[in-house]
């Protein structure tokens, strides 16, 4: 038999999922010809098929080495790379076999899934619509667009992804959790419970249908069923990082902290890099007051998990003469004015300090004594010895107790805008000058904060109270602001377009005598 008719012969065994049969045919053809391309790649296939990713990899390289332009051997090589966790050369040779074939849909997939793994989020959107062009039949590449379009916070344009997945393939257990929970975050809770009962009556233990219907219940408050469906999903898969950390998510806001550190500990055995896992295992030890090792979870947060090998997230000398600091904002504005709060001491160590808050807050922050230089979002400063995260400042500094925590920054007003404001409260009436917000928070956001008090509550209770009321809330709903005027039995005065211009809001909240509110930014 001819090598060729030996190859097809594999290749057959292959299609037919005989996996031994054909590896056993290809050895004997390498044996004779190390430097057949075609018989390498086929041998790496079958390597990657039974998750031996280094010798997957070392095949499709003798592969390459053997013919170079193997633009199939370059994706295959790219995908067995990503699964070693090696996204840079991934990228390499997933780009390298689309420029060899330009219309190679799956290695367009493929670098799609590198960019989706390196965080490059928009990048995987746009590969996996170019491969989507070239075959509109792909179901998974459908559901992984909408994976990143969720990621993206389109979750409309990832549901209609995630529909267009089930068209083709009614049964796709991904595209029917995922469709839950786009769902979800797009604050239709039955339906993506629907979603997901869909997933299980295909499969009864897909543990991640199980674990996500348990996220919604938990957001509902149904916290009973949200630990049944999670401890379901770890029982069909015990290895399941991400149902352990939701798990001890739930745990903790039960109030059961033993329990919830031993479910988060475990997950970050399974997966030490499990960014939610090590950011619910911070909140818990923040609860717990263990700052120690709370600060230290928490500087592996999301929002710095992409550029943390550029920041400092270790003690900070005692001495800073002369050293230039950038402090970085990676969060809201809430929390960027929370932690500025640690600031002056890295100012008391020695430290010219340059920061980059948001530009609703810039010109508030430039004017606090501890800040040298204020630059614009994506700006770096010139000569920096430390670039620091705001929100690893208490790592930095060692706080370990509550005393070590420092008051609140004071934010002055601007005399101008202080007196302006003044003359505006005093043309709406007299004093005392009460400020009333009553939602903050959003509404029906998974794993979102939300607070809200009845507006007859807030208005019966401010009743006996004289003076002006002035009404802050941010985004108020159509009628909401004559329903408390109505509630209170007098007139309340507009202030909301303020949340637009924070420094006049400042100088409002200045004057203010009494603020009734649910916690928000501006309190």
């Amino acid at each position: 038999m001819s090598a060729g008719t030996e190859f097809d012969t594999a290749y057959a065994h292959v299609r037919a999922g005989r996996m031994a049969e054909a590896e056993a045919i290809l050895q004997r053809i390498v044996t004779s010809d190390p430097d057949d391309a075609g018989v390498l790649h086929l041998l790496g296939v079958i390597a990657a098929g039974r998750d031996d990713g280094a010798e997957a990899v070392a095949l499709f390289a003798r592969a390459i080495e053997a013919k170079p332009g193997f633009a199939t051997a370059h994706s295959n090589l790219g995908a067995a790379l990503l699964r070693r966790g090696e996204i840079s050369g991934a990228i390499d040779h997933l780009e390298k076999a689309i420029e060899l074939a330009p219309d190679f849909a799956h290695a367009h997939g493929n670098l799609g899934n590198a960019f989706e793994a390196s965080g490059r989020y928009e990048d995987a959107a746009k590969a996996y619509r170019r491969a989507l062009i070239l075959d509109r039949r792909d179901a998974e590449t459908h559901n992984n667009l909408g994976n990143v379009l969720l990621r993206l916070g389109q979750a409309e344009a990832a549901a209609a992804s995630y529909r267009r997945a089930l068209a083709i393939e009614p049964e796709h257990l991904g595209a029917l959790s995922n469709l839950g929970n786009a769902l979800h975050a797009l604050g239709r809770a039955d339906e993506a419970v629907a979603s997901f009962r869909r997933a299980l009556m295909v499969k009864p233990d897909f543990a991640d249908a199980l674990a996500n219907l348990g996220n919604v219940f938990h957001f509902e408050r149904k916290l009973a069923d949200a630990e049944g469906c999670l401890r379901r999903a770890i029982e069909a898969e015990p290895n399941f990082a991400m149902a352990h950390s939701n798990l001890g998510a739930l745990l903790r806001d039960m109030g059961r902290y033993g329990e919830a550190e031993e479910s988060l500990t475990r997950a970050l055995e399974i997966d030490p890099d499990h960014v939610a896992a090590n950011a619910n295992l911070a909140y818990l030890l923040l609860t717990l007051a263990d700052f120690a090792r709370a600060w230290r979870r928490y500087a592996l947060r999301s929002s710095v998990r992409h550029r943390r090998q550029a920041l400092w997230q270790e003690p900070l000398p005692d001495e800073l003469d002369g050293k230039r600091v950038f402090l970085r904002t990676d969060q809201g504005l809430g929390d960027d004015i929370f932690f500025l709060r640690f600031a002056p001491a890295v100012k008391e160590r020695g430290a010219w300090i340059c920061h980059d808050p948001g530009p609703k807050i810039a010109s508030i922050v430039a004017r606090l004594p501890f800040i040298d230089e204020i630059i614009g979002e994506g700006e770096t400063p010139q000569g920096v010895d430390i670039t620091l995260s705001a929100g690893d400042l208490p790592l930095a500094l060692g706080m370990e107790s509550i005393a070590d925590i420092p008051p609140p920054v004071a934010l002055a007003p601007e005399p101008g805008r202080r007196d302006a404001m003044r003359a505006r409260l005093e043309s709406c009436g007299p004093a005392p000058y009460i400020g009333v917000t009553w939602r903050a928070g959003t509404r029906d956001k998974p794993g979102s904060l939300f607070k809200e008090a009845p507006l007859d509550g807030v208005g019966g209770a401010l009743k006996r109270a004289g003076g002006t009321v002035a009404v802050l809330q941010r985004n108020p709903e159509a009628g909401e602001i004559d329903a408390l005027s109505r509630a209170l039995g007098r007139e309340v005065h507009d202030f909301t377009a303020l949340n637009d211009e924070l420094e006049d809001m400042l100088a409002l909240l200045a004057l203010l005598d009494d603020y009734v509110t649910v916690s928000n930014t501006n309190v």
